[in-house]
């Protein structure tokens, strides 16, 4: 049995690259003195993780999930919580969701 190929889509890819370049010109631009600032560093860097992921893997759930995850752990990091427990913990929870968003997909 042959798996069919699922042509990839090259919008997602260009967001994400335009995501990059976009973070790029933010940090230089916009000082993270706020909280609006800060905001839009971490949603738009969602949105290109989101996007570059979607595009290599092709699969949402997985995407989100390991942006989602990736977005979390920089914002422990920067409200000071360095244990590797934390990073342990949501590496769990993250595990987690996958199972429990898998087992709801399944009648």
């Amino acid at each position: 049995m042959e798996r069919r190929k699922v042509p990839r889509n090259p919008f997602v890819l260009f967001t994400g690259l335009t995501g990059l370049i976009g973070i790029a010109a933010y940090v230089n631009i916009v000082p993270p003195d706020s909280l609006i600032s800060l905001t839009g560093f971490f949603l738009l860097f969602i949105i290109a993780a989101t996007s570059l992921l979607l595009y290599f893997l092709q699969h949402a759930r997985h995407a989100l999930l390991i942006s989602a995850g990736i977005t979390i752990y920089f914002i422990l990091r920067l409200l000071g919580l360095r244990q590797p427990l934390y990073a342990v913990l949501l590496l769990a929870s993250i595990i987690a969701l996958e199972y429990l968003w898998k087992d709801q997909e399944q009648p």
